[in-house]
C-alpha cells in the first residue's frame, strides 16, 4: 500500500473519530450546580437535539442543581445525575412514570371537578391586580416620611356571588399559575363578610412582613393573559343556613 493511501486512510479514521467524539461528547458534560446561569454549558446544550435538550433542561429545573448519592435519593424521583447522559435517562423515566400517574389520577380528578362544580357556580374568583406596595400601603395606611422603600407583593381578587341568595362565608384556595404551569401565587380565603346575591367583593392577599423577592416582582409584571387562576372552593355557607362543602 502506498504511503499516500495510508495517509488518506489514517486521515479518514481521524476525521471519523473526531465526528464520533463531537456527537458523543455532550452526553458526558457535567451538570452545573448553579442552574440560574447555564451559559457555561450552553454550547454543549446546543449540540443536542431539541428533545434531549428539553430533557436536560427539565431535569435541571426539577433537581435545582441537587446531586444525591443513590443511597439517599428518592427511588421514585432520584436526583443522582452528574452528566447530560444521566440526566436525559432519568428525565425520560420521570416523564414516562408521570404519564402513568396522570392517567391513573385523571378519573379521580374528573370526579372531584364534578363535585366542586356547584361550589364554583355559587362563588367565582377573578384576579384583579398584582401590586408592589410599601408595608404601610399593604396595611391600608398612608405612607410616612419614615416609610421604608421596600415593597411587598399584594394580590387582589374579586369574589363573585353567582347564586341567587346571600352568602355569609366562603372558604377555599386560589392559585395563580403562569403559562408554563408554574405556581406563582397562592391564597387561602376564609371570608365571613356577607356577599349579597349576584354581587362581588374585593379581597387582598399578601404578607406585609415579607418583602417581595425577585420571582414575586417578576410575577407582578407578567401579562394577565399569561396567567391561569385555579379556584378550589372548600365551603360556601348561605344566609339561610344551607351549606356546600367539598370533599376533604
Amino acid at each position: 500500500m502506498e504511503t499516500s493511501t495510508r495517509l488518506l486512510i489514517v486521515a479518514g479514521l481521524l476525521v471519523a473519530l473526531g465526528v464520533y467524539g463531537a456527537v458523543r461528547k455532550p452526553y458526558g458534560t457535567l451538570l452545573p450546580m448553579d442552574v440560574s446561569d447555564l451559559s457555561e454549558i450552553q454550547p454543549q446544550l446546543d449540540r443536542l437535539g431539541d428533545e434531549e435538550r428539553d430533557l436536560v433542561l427539565g431535569y435541571l429545573k426539577r433537581s435545582n442543581g441537587d446531586v444525591l448519592p443513590p443511597s439517599l435519593a428518592d427511588p421514585d424521583a432520584p436526583f443522582t445525575a452528574r452528566t447530560f447522559g444521566e440526566a436525559i435517562a432519568l428525565q425520560r423515566r420521570f416523564l414516562r412514570e408521570q404519564g402513568v400517574r396522570d392517567a391513573e389520577a385523571a378519573p379521580r380528578r374528573a370526579a372531584r371537578e364534578q363535585v366542586l362544580e356547584p361550589l364554583r357556580d355559587a362563588v367565582g374568583v377573578r384576579l384583579l391586580k398584582r401590586e408592589l406596595l410599601t408595608v404601610a400601603q399593604a396595611l391600608g395606611q398612608p405612607d410616612q416620611p419614615t416609610t421604608r422603600p421596600e415593597r411587598v407583593l399584594v394580590v387582589t381578587y374579586r369574589l363573585v356571588n353567582g347564586a341567587g341568595r346571600d352568602i355569609t362565608a366562603v372558604k377555599g384556595l386560589v392559585t395563580v399559575n403562569d403559562a408554563a404551569g408554574e405556581k406563582r401565587s397562592e391564597c387561602w380565603f376564609d371570608e365571613t363578610s356577607t356577599l349579597e346575591a349576584f354581587s362581588g367583593i374585593e379581597v387582598r392577599c399578601g404578607n406585609a412582613m415579607r418583602m417581595a423577592d425577585p420571582r414575586e416582582r417578576e410575577f407582578a409584571a407578567l401579562p394577565a393573559q399569561e396567567l391561569v387562576v385555579e379556584w378550589e372552593p372548600a365551603e360556601v355557607v348561605f344566609a339561610d343556613g344551607a351549606r356546600l362543602s367539598a370533599p376533604r
